[in-house]
């Protein structure tokens, strides 16, 4: 069940960003010094309540009353960005993160929003196939200095799905 993530939920949520990206900053190398928050794997409590608090879109996939996965979205001109998308580690392949993605487009076409547009490791070919699949299409790369990988940007037509 996806459900809008509360504020007293926030701790909690905390538990899918540390365990979910914990394996992406491992598996790419991701450090304090080569990636702030390590790609999000050490977000602190104060920078999501700051996010919660400007209006970013936070919804949580759970499991009976177990939060399992993590969405978070904002919402730019007439398209939506897709900030995080995560799923704990050992609840992976269950259909949790198609179903966060599904619900991330509908909310996308009820706003009357364009597009959907995210950036990730490009590296990361197992996610970036899986976001093909999907329905998103390469829109571009960008090497940032300092970073351990490229930015590989990608999107989502609602007009064209």
């Amino acid at each position: 069940m996806i459900k809008p993530i509360k504020e007293e939920e926030l701790f909690e949520s905390l538990e899918i960003f540390h365990r979910g990206y914990e394996t992406v900053a491992v598996e790419f190398g991701l450090t304090e010094e080569n990636c702030p928050d390590r790609g999000r794997a050490s977000l602190p409590y104060l920078k999501l309540l700051s996010e919660f608090e400007s209006g970013t879109l936070m919804y949580g996939y759970f499991d009976g009353d177990k939060l399992t996965g993590f969405l978070s979205m904002k919402i730019w001109e007439d398209r939506c960005k897709l900030e995080d998308l995560i799923i704990l580690p050992e609840y992976r392949k269950l259909g949790y993160g198609s179903c966060l993605l599904d619900y991330c487009k509908k909310k996308t076409l009820e706003l009357g929003l364009r597009k959907v547009v995210l950036g990730m490791i490009d590296d990361n070919v197992r996610l970036r196939n899986w976001y093909i699949k999907n329905g998103f299409v390469n829109t571009g790369y960008k090497k940032y200095e300092n970073a351990p990988f490229t930015v590989g940007y990608m999107e989502w037509n609602s007009q064209e799905n």
